[in-house]
């Protein structure tokens, strides 16, 4: 094996294989929901997303602490649109604004 000179990402297959790039930063421009409440969750049912969620219900059970929640597909690459990574650069979920 010889590595090349310059290399150059070649997509793998299926959804996630064409998803994820050796790139950082937002791929399309596109701005955030914002709620009502100070405190903005953005994410999905993934095991990390729900742990998100629980704490944040027992912030409301326990203080009262309101806040908005809203889809973030990964699928469908919403984690790197410019108002996901300006929330978390790192374009992983749950992301939280407060």
């Amino acid at each position: 094996y010889v590595p090349p000179k310059v290399w150059k990402h070649k997509p793998g297959p299926g959804v996630w294989g064409k998803l994820n790039k050796p790139t950082a930063g937002p791929r399309s421009e596109k701005k955030l929901p914002r709620g009502k409440h100070a405190i903005q969750l953005y994410s999905l049912a993934t095991p990390n997303g729900i742990k998100a969620g629980i704490f944040l219900e027992e912030l409301y059970e326990a203080y009262g602490v309101e806040y908005d929640a809203w889809l973030i597909h990964i699928a469908k690459g919403d984690q790197f649109t410019s108002g996901f990574v300006k929330v978390n650069p790192n374009s992983k979920i749950p992301a939280l604004l407060v």
